[in-house]
């Protein structure tokens, strides 16, 4: 997967191994770029951090940042879930949605209710 293997790649970086993380993709990454075209321009992108003195601050250093490693992981776990015919959303996630579009199409539809407006802490306005 595109994102599994920058996420190791990325991770590997992030621990200073660099020896490391360049025989993984020349021994690993390298030939899945033969069999999979599209992924050499992401593979290409994620090597290029090891070019870079700073590379949380390179044109790539979006690729390092905590909220892309989470979006890997996530989008890697349902990956593999999806290979083994399991369900990739948790019940939450569905749960979440459904409250999301529930909430527009009451306001769409003008229907006053009170409405979630911050999900992270709960916090509900009296009417909208």
């Amino acid at each position: 997967s595109e994102n599994g293997t920058d996420k190791a790649v990325v991770s590997t970086q992030s621990t200073g191994n660099i020896e490391e993380a360049l025989l993984f993709a020349q021994t690993e990454l390298a030939p899945q770029g033969e069999d999979y075209p599209e992924l050499l321009a992401e593979l290409e992108k994620t090597m290029s951090l090891f070019a870079f003195s700073d590379p949380e601050n390179c044109p790539f250093g979006d690729l390092l940042k905590p909220s892309q490693k989470h979006k890997v992981a996530g989008e890697l776990n349902s990956a593999v879930l999806e290979s083994q015919n399991q369900q990739t959303t948790t019940n939450l996630h569905t749960l979440l949605r459904i409250l999301l579009w529930s909430q527009d199409m009451l306001t769409q539809n003008k229907v006053s209710f009170p409405k979630m407006e911050d999900i992270s802490s709960g916090i509900i306005s009296n009417s909208t």
